[in-house]
């Protein structure tokens, strides 16, 4: 595959009509990565779906992610939150759906893509949560999420962040510290990164995988294994 970069001209549209209740927080903590990540993962799944006239995201929040996506595609969005009040925040306008991202509301390959942007790590179980999302694609998944380096000594140097650094971060914006504390016991319970690509690797055709901020952070994304319905559908017209 083919390196994949977000023009300037892509991020600046993004930056420059960022809403004034976007999440301060987030974005200070980040340094404004978290913009250009998302910009990054939406132009890697426009790599393997060219045109998805459908995507989901998936545990959406306030949309940052539709937001962006919504910026750089010309898709119909839905998007799908646990949190109602995070839905009524939302950033843009389009479907909401009040869902867990255990079970989706969906049918199967309702979506030509599903994506997903800081909310798996949250999940008991990721295994299940990208099967899930899997599910309801079409074709492709792509997530970012908080991950945990297989080097000790990053892994440590981002746990003392995450414990005692980022919630003060977080209190220079006006948000309360003891909102983000509860992401350093998160970060200790997820699996690391190598164990998080053998996970998801069961599942899909991954076809990329990145990490970010010492490790802290991935991209991923997948594309959709043939069923043997559709392997034999091939063979059938080979013929």
């Amino acid at each position: 595959m083919e390196k994949i970069k977000v023009s300037n001209e892509d991020l600046r549209s993004v930056y420059n009509d960022i809403p004034e209740f976007y999440d301060r927080a987030n974005a200070m903590i980040s340094f404004f990565q978290d913009i250009k990540w998302r910009a990054e993962l939406i132009e890697m799944v426009q790599f393997f779906y060219p045109d998805p006239k459908r995507i989901l995201d998936v545990a959406s929040g306030k949309g940052e992610l539709s937001y962006v996506a919504s910026r750089l595609l010309r898709s119909r969005i839905v998007m799908a939150d646990y949190a109602e009040n995070m839905l009524k925040a939302s950033l843009v306008d389009g479907d909401k759906v009040l869902a867990s991202f255990y079970n989706l509301p969906f049918r199967d390959n309702a979506f030509d893509a599903v994506v997903s942007s800081f909310a798996l790590h949250a999940a008991d179980d990721i295994g299940e949560v990208v099967r899930e999302m899997t599910r309801v694609s079409k074709k492709v998944v792509g997530v970012i999420a908080m991950g945990k380096s297989d080097n000790w000594l990053l892994r440590n140097y981002v746990a003392f962040y995450l414990r005692f650094i980022q919630p003060y971060l977080a209190a220079l914006v006006g948000a309360k510290p003891l909102d983000y504390k509860y992401i350093y016991y998160i970060y200790r319970k997820i699996p690391t990164n190598s164990q998080l690509k053998n996970i998801i690797s069961k599942i899909f055709d991954l076809k990329v995988f990145k990490v970010k901020a010492l490790g802290s952070v991935y991209i991923f994304v997948g594309v959709k294994k043939e069923s043997e319905k559709e392997r034999n559908k091939k063979e059938e017209k080979a013929v």
